[in-house]
């Protein structure tokens, strides 16, 4: 039979107990997603005191950045390789365009439809471009929001319990813990 803890974590054992851990050094990144939800159940001193333990935890906000950051280098990368292609496509066709240009023996209607046609490749070529830089605008965009979501989290799960405290339902521990700190 268990009984449910009171609405705040007071105590460094009351957090370890509930996480089932000895030590809040060498956590496992499960661990440290069950502890930043419970942030906003905890008194903001408890918090920051488990937080100075274990260093890992700002660096889980630095590695999330860090592979998100390196997803969006991939899906540049991949970007830009896919935008040489094109442009490269639309080159080889004014090449040949320029080459039937050069011959004598077209006439004057021949190279006001290569022209045009010249004209219509170059628009197509300004046109990828600008969907290019509307991709790497909406792609900085994306970067910036899930920097900030990650700070977010991580500022608003110790703010947001000196802000209105915490509530709801909590993890639940066996009857046989004597810790009387958890009681706020």
């Amino acid at each position: 039979m268990s009984k449910k803890l009171p609405k705040r974590y007071v105590s460094e054992n009351a957090v370890k107990r509930a996480l089932k851990i000895d030590s809040f050094r060498n956590l496992s990144k499960d661990k440290i997603m069950q502890f930043a939800s419970m942030i906003p159940y905890m008194d903001k001193e408890v918090a920051i005191a488990i937080i100075n333990q274990f260093p890992i935890f700002a660096d889980f906000g630095k590695t999330a950045i860090s592979s998100y950051m390196q997803m969006c280098d991939y899906i540049l990368e991949k970007n830009r390789e896919s935008q040489a292609a094109v442009i490269q496509g639309y080159q080889t066709i004014l090449n040949a365009l320029a080459k039937r240009m050069e011959a004598e023996n077209i006439t004057e209607e021949e190279r006001k439809s290569i022209t045009e046609d010249m004209i219509s490749v170059a628009d197509r070529i300004a046109e990828a471009d600008l969907q290019n830089k509307k991709f790497l605008e909406r792609q900085g965009t994306k970067v910036l929001w899930g920097i900030l979501g990650v700070a977010a989290l991580i500022g608003a799960g110790i703010g947001i319990n000196s802000a209105i405290g915490g509530g709801g339902e909590l993890p639940q521990i066996a009857e046989n813990d004597d810790d009387d700190e958890t009681m706020a």
